[in-house]
């Protein structure tokens, strides 16, 4: 895989690689929420492994969007944690979808399906 290509969980048991366990963006969110309220979604980077943050190595920064449309971008430095809690509203349901860069190891996508009731 290419530095430039975009990466994805392959694997979802015992399986998943260490790259995955720490690169991968982990969305912590309702399931279902209410059209037009906020709610909170926080990314983390590293479920199983935390994603380490240091000058040679570090998540530069993470795009929310709700399917295609952007929400929020958060930049981290070095010296952060590589986490962050948005309060943020949908008009309907979708995916949310988090694109993240590592310095080191590219791109990577995360996703959770919400569902939006009126």
């Amino acid at each position: 895989m290419g530095y430039y290509d975009l990466k994805k969980l392959e694997h979802t048991g015992e399986d998943k690689t260490a790259l995955e366990k720490k690169h991968v963006p982990y969305i912590q969110a309702p399931d279902k929420v209410k059209k037009g309220e906020y709610f909170e979604v926080t990314v983390t980077f590293g479920k199983e492994i935390t994603h380490p943050m240091g000058t040679d190595h570090y998540i530069q920064y993470f795009d929310l969007y709700a399917d295609y449309a952007n929400l929020a971008r958060v930049d981290f430095t070095p010296d952060m944690k590589a986490e962050a809690t948005l309060n943020v509203k949908l008009e309907e349901s979708c995916k949310l979808r988090v694109y993240a860069f590592c310095n080191l190891h590219g791109h990577w996508e995360g996703f959770k399906e919400i569902e939006v009731e009126a």
